[in-house]
């Protein structure tokens, strides 16, 4: 497997646990010095990230991850993206739109995610657009 392929899979992987709430999963994924400013600006921490997908009751239901690049820069790649779907939680159904963006670095021999900036998409910005 060449090293894209290998940091997309773990990027599949990522996107495929964070549905599902698999803090497992993403403690392997993630290093523990990763940093993130999430979507609402705040900048979280891996062991807060993995305390809120413990403590969550809301789920993406239906979700769909696309428009996937990767960008290789010898040992550090970045992934961006687009997660865009629903949130079910205790209030209700909320829309998801918002891109991602994730360095990953080889160490040891492994790729880990070192940090993340996710942005909220203004859907209705987004739409006017393409007229």
């Amino acid at each position: 497997m060449s090293e894209e392929d290998h940091i997309l899979k773990l990027d599949r992987e990522w996107n495929e646990a964070y549905p599902r709430l698999d803090g497992a999963a993403l403690d392997r994924i993630i290093a523990d010095d990763w940093v993130c400013i999430d979507g609402s600006g705040l900048v979280i921490t891996k062991s807060e990230l993995l305390r809120r997908v413990a403590s969550s009751t809301s789920f993406l239901d239906p979700y769909k991850f696309d428009e996937i690049a990767l960008h290789m820069f010898g040992e550090a790649a970045i992934v961006i993206g687009r997660l865009s779907g629903q949130m079910r939680d205790s209030d209700g159904v909320h829309d998801v739109n918002q891109r991602y963006m994730r360095v990953y670095v080889k160490r040891n021999q492994r790729w880990q995610a070192v940090a993340t900036q996710v942005t909220k998409i203004d859907v209705s910005y987004e739409n006017a657009m393409r007229i």
